[in-house]
């Protein structure tokens, strides 16, 4: 098979920690033909330059850039070969790790480092409201996924809670996969977990990928193989380096599995055909002593490293993506209703529950409590309680796009179990689950649910009934 000709991103040196900070020294974007012995640098005149992703007929490339060292990062598109570069948002605060949706449409990171609101929107189009982490998830500031048209218009987020959501992939079934501290409510001092969570492109249907809070690490660079395994980096929760293990999580697993081990450190795996990925791996660079990342091929199937691809003598290569045209993911209809100012949820059976005996809680549970934030007191507050019906379902209605969490109570009121992350309902979404946190390796019991026997009846928490409504 012939290689691709790659966009890589170089940069003096690289950074772990914030994305905004990755190249301290700037970056750029180059392409690299198989039988080039020097890349053809696309990013001239951009101070800094990053996140390439390849459009689905392989003739432009999505990238995050900054034009200054003083400017904020954007999001700007640009022909393969580095013509006509347009600028797609104008974020008051940094937009990166962008990605190509099916239908003229990007989901980008928006980053947010204050409580007041700002507008976004690309050059010529209505200008929005774009939500801070202070005003849309009430827990400081932060970072959200937003979707927008790909001349920046009708720019909205899609992620609702605290967590630092982040943009890792958009997975050929057309969901989006994320990552985002866990717990999403912070219980001590300590580096929090990263996991790694899917949605659809309007927000809805939020939910982790897989759980593994028994191995708590910093999960990002996720990408999709093409058998569907899903590639990320693992590293530690207190890791300084520039990257991590590499592990997998394959098409019906439980759990991921590491492709490699210490000492080797890898980054910015990209899938290129099959199980054969491009990988960036951490070398010691002499002279200047330090640090330097340099891109391998990788076969995944054997767990081993081939040759590398171009090495730099200066500069670390990172973000290598394939200049090739490429199948879209599929597309969702969006079934939200905008003006319903509301969402639903239902629960099978809250006494269904991992971690405890049976899998079941054994004490009798009579209500479920909503929690919501607060975003100008910066605390959460009670939204309201609901009753439990004997099989342990519950059915309710919340205010939409607002982050919750729920509490089931004993007969006296004491919190018998209680959910450590946010979640929310979109307009007019109606999201089920089994119960609470239970094992999702199993299947419930095929049952009619007492909560469901009162058609169009849900417990409204924080809503008002208005003419039209659905419920």
């Amino acid at each position: 098979m012939v290689r691709p000709d790659l966009v890589i991103v170089q940069a003096p040196e690289v950074r772990p920690g914030q994305l905004s900070q990755r190249f301290p020294q700037g970056s750029r974007l180059v392409r690299l033909a198989p039988s080039d012995h020097t890349p053809q640098s696309l990013s001239s005149g951009f101070s800094s330059a990053a996140d390439p992703r390849i459009s689905f007929d392989g003739a432009r490339v999505l990238f995050a850039g900054k034009e200054t060292a003083d400017t904020s990062w954007q999001i700007w598109e640009m022909n393969v070969n580095g013509s006509g570069a347009r600028q797609v948002t104008h974020c008051p605060d940094d937009c990166l790790k962008p990605a190509y949706l099916p239908r003229g449409e990007i989901v980008f990171t928006a980053f947010s480092k204050g409580p007041a609101e700002s507008s976004l929107s690309g050059s010529g189009a209505p200008r929005v409201t774009l939500p801070t982490a202070g005003s849309a998830t009430g827990m400081g500031a932060g970072s959200q996924l937003w979707v927008s048209n790909l001349d920046g218009a009708d720019a909205h987020p899609i992620t609702f809670g605290p967590g630092d959501f982040q943009l890792e992939t958009v997975l050929r079934n057309g969901t989006i996969l994320a990552s985002a501290l866990s717990p999403l409510i912070p219980s001590n001092p300590l580096p929090a977990d990263r996991q790694l969570y899917t949605l659809r492109p309007d927000g809805t249907g939020l939910a982790t990928l897989r759980c593994d809070h028994e191995h708590p690490a910093i999960r990002s660079q996720a990408q999709e193989l093409d058998d569907g395994a899903v590639v990320f980096v693992k590293a530690s929760l207190t890791s300084q380096s520039l990257g991590g293990d590499l592990a997998w999580i394959r098409r019906g697993a439980l759990h991921n599995a590491p492709l490699t081990a210490p000492p080797i450190v890898a980054s910015s795996p990209q899938p290129v055909a099959a199980d054969e990925m491009l990988v960036a791996r951490e070398i010691l660079a002499s002279p200047p002593p330090g640090k330097k990342l340099t891109i391998y091929a990788f076969d995944a199937a054997l767990g081993r490293f081939g040759t590398p691809i171009y090495d730099d003598p200066k500069l670390s290569s990172v973000e290598a993506v394939p200049v090739a045209a490429h199948e879209p993911p599929r597309w969702y209809r969006t079934t939200l209703n905008p003006d319903l100012q509301r969402g639903y949820f239902v629960c099978l059976d809250g006494y269904l529950a991992e971690g405890v005996p049976h899998g079941r809680i054994a004490t009798r549970l009579t209500r479920v409590r909503v929690l919501t934030l607060n975003a100008a007191a910066q605390r959460e507050t009670i939204l309201g309680e609901a009753p439990m019906e004997e099989d342990g379902s519950f059915y309710i209605a919340v205010p939409s796009d607002k982050p919750v969490r729920f509490e089931v109570l004993d007969g006296v009121g004491r919190v018998i179990r209680s959910q450590r992350s946010w979640i929310w309902s979109r307009s007019g979404e109606e999201r089920g689950c089994v119960g609470c946190h239970e094992d999702r390796a199993l299947a419930p019991e095929n049952g009619w649910p007492l909560a469901l026997r009162r058609f169009d009846t849900p417990t409204r928490l924080g809503v008002e009934d208005h003419p039209g409504s659905a419920h």
